[in-house]
């Protein structure tokens, strides 16, 4: 029997017994225009496309193709690569069964060329999708922005950009915007243009005829987004948040970046991991400082000193899932766990929330474990300083060892408190005795400081204005500092690596500017120092402390600037909390 023989043998026995779905862990929807709504199947034509699986490069696609791969299948003969690229059509590394059935169907109802998401799907990659309409604002803005290099120089190689244009010019538009592409990778490498030119597609199809829900989903909007989990994303701000100015394509480049960091963090699970949900799904009334509590029934002593991490997941939806609903400020929010009664109360996680968009944090705050011992019946209070109404999830994550080294096991507290940065600073801070007990085999100094409010001094601090903190151990044993040298900078929080770390970007306030200890959208990281080696074990110890005004980093504490009428501005503080962990 020939080969040929064989292979439409194996051709018509597949047709007899297999489905043609090409599948796997796509998501088929629902699909919508909501927040957490999850992208359905699309097909979209493509100026950028090629014929796929013409693996005999005929320009069609027919059975012939077929039968090479199917004697690739059976090893009766092999692939080039670049034949091999062709054949893989699920783009799994692999040629097997599942790309013959994509060929099959292919071949039996063949499209004409463009890009299918659903047999492009892998669950690595994310999509952008960037609109011309004339009914949108900035939308016509967003088209003609000269960053177009810059938005492929900043994205990451995972991310696929769509134009497409519902103006009645929409063929010339699309094409226009494909000849600039054009020239721009003529100056990058050939297999970053190759790259791009499988990652950049325009859709020579008016915008709103294209007979599936993208036509919905995009109508009014002049971008949205797909992530890596298959969810319909938002698209925030796309103007220079240092006096909203402009318009810049580029900054779509930040969505992708923070597709790419949400997917490693919630991306995988691990399954030894233990978790306990505080809140779920509990609507936040919103106002000024509310706090909403939860009374949980934590593991055991026995148990938690087997945990060696901790993280605290939380997610703050705003009413609909849309960013609309969201603040149009950025708040500090705070989780503590206290006595079953409400009293005895530890801040243990603090986040700074994003203007007009909808945060989710993954913070490890190991050190806090400490807060959790002995265990039993504790209650969470979460508060958020001025928010509207949202729904609030927040999990405790742990992670366990039979025998860890170390665990927390005891916490001191030291300052809690929010007060006033100007020349009466430092009068609410003595020093603090304190124990270590002689089997003690690690101490840290753990706290959350960050400065906040404005307009009310020469300096703009706290705020944004640089501010030091000077700890004392043990009358000179050992000394440590915490100082905010990116306050005041103007793109400190938006710099692509603050997005890569967590920053929520492209937010609809002045989200870029850098702040001292934090940035609008993101989890303030607890400031750890360890001081093992300065402490007297079975003793007292005592720690001191000390804030001051820093104008040059490099001249270190300066005078405290002179204090101005507030003028309605907030005044400045520094919002403090901090403790002694102890480990066994």
């Amino acid at each position: 029997m020939s080969v040929s023989h064989r292979a439409l043998i194996f051709i018509l026995t597949l047709l007899a017994t297999c489905s043609f779905s090409t599948a796997q862990e796509f998501s088929p929807g629902p699909y919508g225009t909501g927040y957490t709504d999850i992208a359905g199947p699309f097909f979209l034509p493509d100026l950028n496309a090629t014929i796929s699986g013409d693996v005999n490069f005929d320009d069609v696609l027919n059975v012939q193709d077929i039968i090479i791969v199917v004697g690739a299948v059976l090893g009766i003969n092999e692939l080039n690569d670049e034949q091999f690229q062709e054949a893989d059509t699920n783009g799994d590394g692999v040629i097997d069964i599942l790309d013959i059935v994509s060929f099959v169907n292919m071949v039996l109802y063949p499209q004409p060329p463009g890009w299918d998401f659903e047999t492009n799907w892998n669950g690595e990659e994310s999509y952008i999708f960037i609109h011309y309409s004339a009914m949108v604002g900035t939308s016509p803005a967003l088209w003609a922005s000269n960053t177009k290099q810059e938005l492929l120089d900043n994205s990451p190689l995972n991310v696929h950009y769509f134009f497409l244009s519902d103006n009645f010019t929409y063929m010339a538009d699309v094409a226009n915007m494909q000849s600039e592409f054009d020239a721009i990778l003529e100056n990058f490498s050939p297999g970053l243009q190759e790259h791009w030119r499988t990652h950049l597609h325009f859709v020579p199809v008016r915008s709103n005829n294209l007979g599936n829900w993208i036509s919905d989903t995009i109508y009014g909007k002049y971008a949205f987004g797909i992530d890596r989990f298959q969810r319909i994303r938002e698209v925030g701000y796309l103007g220079n948040p240092n006096g909203f100015t402009g318009t810049y394509l580029s900054y779509l480049a930040h969505e992708a970046i923070q597709y790419n960091h949400q997917w490693d963090l919630f991306g995988t699970v691990d399954p030894a991991m233990t978790e306990i949900a505080l809140f779920d799904s509990v609507l936040y009334s919103g106002g000024w400082s509310p706090t909403i509590t939860s009374n949980i029934i934590l593991p055991d002593d026995a148990v938690l000193s087997t945990y060696t991490k901790m993280e605290v997941e939380a997610y703050m939806a705003c009413a609909g899932y849309l960013d609309d609903n969201c603040d149009d400020y950025d708040r500090i929010a705070k989780l503590k766990v206290c006595g079953a009664d409400g009293s005895d109360c530890k801040e243990i996680a603090r986040w700074i929330t994003p203007f007009d968009r909808q945060p989710h944090f993954l913070t490890d705050i190991t050190p806090y474990l400490a807060a959790l011992r002995p265990g039993g019946e504790r209650q969470f209070k979460f508060t958020i300083s001025g928010w509207p109404n949202s729904i609030i999830f927040i999990k405790l994550r742990f992670f366990a060892d039979e025998t860890p080294e170390e665990t927390p096991f005891e916490i001191i507290p030291l300052w809690n408190q929010t007060r006033s940065f100007n020349e009466d600073y430092n009068n609410a801070f003595d020093p603090i005795i304190f124990q270590v007990p002689e089997n003690a085999v690690k101490v840290q100094f753990v706290s959350y400081i960050t400065g906040h409010g404005m307009a009310c001094d020469v300096g703009n601090c706290a705020e944004f204005c640089n501010s030091g903190h000077l700890f004392e151990i043990n009358g000179g044993v050992g000394t440590f500092q915490k100082t905010h040298p990116e306050a005041g900078t103007l793109t400190h929080c938006m710099d692509l690596e603050q997005i890569a770390a967590g920053v929520i970007p492209n937010q609809w306030g002045t989200w870029g500017y850098g702040r001292a200890g934090w940035c609008p959208g993101w989890e303030v990281e607890p400031f750890i120092q360890d001081i093992s080696e300065w402490i007297f074990p079975g003793d007292d110890n005592v720690i001191t402390y000390e804030g001051c005004y820093i104008q040059n980093e490099s001249q270190g504490c300066t005078d405290w600037p002179a204090p101005i009428d507030c003028g309605g501005g907030y005044a400045a503080e520094i919002n403090m909390s901090s403790y002694i962990i102890i480990w066994y």
